[in-house]
Formats: C-alpha cells, structure tokens, sequence
C-alpha cells in the first residue's frame, strides 16, 4: 500500500489514473507520517519523506529506507530481496 497527504478522493483518482495495483491511503492531517518520523515539513506544506517501510506478519518493521527527495529510493531488486529474506525465501 501506498499513503499520501492528498485527500482520499485525489489519492483514489491518483491509483486509478497510474494504473496502482494497491492500495493508495490518505493521510491527510499528516498523523500517520508525523508518528512515523517522515514527516518533510519544507515540501508542499509538509509531505512525506518518500519511505519504503517492510513489515513482517505481525506487523513488526523489518526494513525502512527514508530518502532525502522523490528520487532517492532503493532499486526494486532490493526490496525484493528485503522481502524473500523476511519470508525466508532465497
């Protein structure tokens, strides 16, 4: 799943418009992101750091990655790898 600070309505037309296989939830009074710590009050009246967090089954965090700015995030092949070694796979 995804989070945006846009409003839900926007968030839903934006899944919808790029073809998003998840989820795409809105946070919109910024909560969820300022408990997380990845709050970036100098971007568009405070957005999320672009953040790649990983949870186990119960619910544990068992990988994050906070970039600096929308293109620092790590390739695919590491979150894939992140997740086959949460799931114990090779």
């Amino acid at each position: 799943m995804a989070i945006s600070v846009d409003a839900q309505s926007f968030a839903w037309s934006m899944g919808q418009t790029t073809g998003a296989k998840y989820e795409i939830l809105s946070d919109s009074d910024r909560k969820v992101i300022t408990s997380y710590g990845i709050l970036n009050k100098a971007e568009h009246d405070g957005i999320a750091h672009p953040s790649i967090f990983i949870l186990d089954k119960e619910g544990r965090i068992r990988f994050l990655y906070v970039g600096q700015n929308p293109t620092d995030r790590p390739p695919d092949e590491k979150i894939i790898d992140e997740v086959k070694k949460i799931n114990g796979a090779k």
